[in-house]
């Protein structure tokens, strides 16, 4: 190649760079973000972030309302419990578990409301739209009102029965409390799962109350009676069938209108009057059905 084209040659080469760099520069302004689409991702991000933490608080909310629950709970069970084992004489061993339990439900009230006041806290600081949390919020706190004014009087029954003040208003210690949750909870299930519920009554009051519909017949006449799907366990006497053999029974005719097999029980008389229905096979008894209604005349 002679001089002369290489100097054409290297005079066309600068002639291209000024645009080889405007293109460089041009494509290095366009590859980077504007200043709205910088906003918009900020707020997207933000966004997100509010959403995530939302979505955090009423889950935990959620779990917190479950275990005040189960708290109010577990002491609506001890002070059943309470009220039927408080009667009569008490044994040394049966006073030391009054005092267990009443510290149990000190430490469970206690538990609750400071959860219940954490969350408040929580959901003061939130930007979170709170109004039916807070709603469940105050229906806890009545609850535990409620719970209070109870033990309150308890106690006050309890002190009149030379129980010590200061064991009754005892506070647990937090690993005292857990392992006494723990023993209430077992103790509880154990319960549910011994337990069984009857009724007894007239045709027209079993009717009345709702535990039992008529089906069938003709004109009034031969129509069968059952257990009605509406009828609500308040309505029953709760027993324990490990201890439950003999049902009292007023009258002179008595039927069972819930399903039980025949050779598992007897109705006993007494005269011409009924005495009690004894449960000779609790197992089998209560194998169908954990609920009995009696019809008696």
């Amino acid at each position: 190649m002679n001089l002369r084209m290489k100097w054409n040659a290297a005079h066309s080469a600068a002639k291209l760079l000024p645009s080889v760099f405007a293109l460089a520069f041009l494509g290095a302004c366009q590859s980077g973000p504007t200043e709205g689409e910088m906003a918009a991702r900020s707020e997207a991000d933000q966004l997100k972030n509010e959403l995530a933490s939302r979505d955090s608080l009423i889950g935990e909310m959620a779990l917190s309302f479950d275990d005040i629950e189960k708290n109010i709970a577990l002491m609506d069970d001890r002070e059943r419990m309470l009220g039927e084992s408080a009667e009569g004489e008490l044994n040394m061993d049966q006073r030391q578990k009054i005092v267990r339990d009443v510290q149990l439900m000190n430490g469970l009230l206690k538990e609750s409301r400071e959860r219940i006041a954490d969350l408040t806290k929580r959901l003061d600081k939130s930007k979170v739209e709170t109004g039916g949390l807070r709603k469940k919020l105050k229906e806890l706190d009545l609850m535990l009102a409620t719970r209070d004014s109870s033990i309150t009087n308890m106690k006050e029954e309890l002190l009149a029965r030379d129980f010590q003040i200061g064991q009754v208003n005892e506070q647990l210690s937090a690993i005292e409390l857990e392992m006494a949750k723990r023993e209430a909870m077992i103790e509880q299930q154990t319960t549910q799962m011994n337990s069984a519920w009857y009724a007894i009554g007239t045709s027209k009051d079993l009717e009345e109350r709702g535990l039992v519909t008529k089906s069938g017949g003709f004109i009034g006449i031969g129509k069968h009676s059952t257990l009605s799907e509406e009828a609500t366990v308040n309505q029953f006497n709760q027993v324990d069938v490990r201890l439950a053999n003999r049902i009292p029974l007023t009258g002179k005719k008595a039927k069972l209108i819930t399903e039980h097999p025949a050779n598992s029980f007897a109705i006993v008389e007494e005269g011409e009057q009924l005495a009690y229905l004894e449960i000779k096979d609790p197992s089998a008894f209560w194998r169908l059905s954990k609920y009995m209604v009696v019809e008696v005349k």
